[in-house]
């Protein structure tokens, strides 16, 4: 598996698990100028910017915790993206960006292929806030 497919797995797993919270999935990778969405969902009152990040157990982890790899930069992009999303589709629902973290182990197969188990998911809602650069509201011209 590679990185792309390996990062496609972890959004499924995402998306999975954010069905079991009740939220409906609205759309998975969304491209806007200046950044992407790996996940956008949505319950009775809120529109959920998710930022999935998948690392394996073990050896990866000696780096950090994946949400660690979304830093300020990452943060203005999803934020951009999310904006965008926010104006093209004319939602009234309350925003928000949340980072999940898949944290997974292969496991080898008799037939000589992987087994990936799922262990641990860690929700992290509002892990985007308001900041000069990372901004909702009036301040933004296309609000108006």
């Amino acid at each position: 598996m590679n990185n792309r497919e390996f990062g496609y797995f972890g959004e499924g797993v995402a998306c999975e698990y954010l069905k079991s919270k009740g939220f409906e999935i609205v759309e998975r990778n969304y491209y806007a100028s200046g950044g992407e969405l790996d996940v956008i969902a949505r319950d009775e009152s809120r529109i959920v910017f998710v930022e999935v990040k998948t690392r394996y157990n073990g050896q990866s982890l000696r780096y950090g915790r994946p949400a660690s790899a979304v830093d300020a930069r990452k943060q203005t992009a999803v934020a951009t993206a999310a904006k965008q999303y926010i104006f093209d589709s004319k939602t009234t629902l309350q925003p928000r960006i949340d980072v999940i973290e898949v944290i997974v182990s292969a496991h080898a197969a008799e037939n000589g292929g992987l087994w990936y188990f799922i262990d641990e998911i860690n929700h992290i809602e509002n892990a985007v806030i308001s900041s000069p650069s990372v901004r909702y509201g009036s301040r933004d011209r296309r609000f108006n």
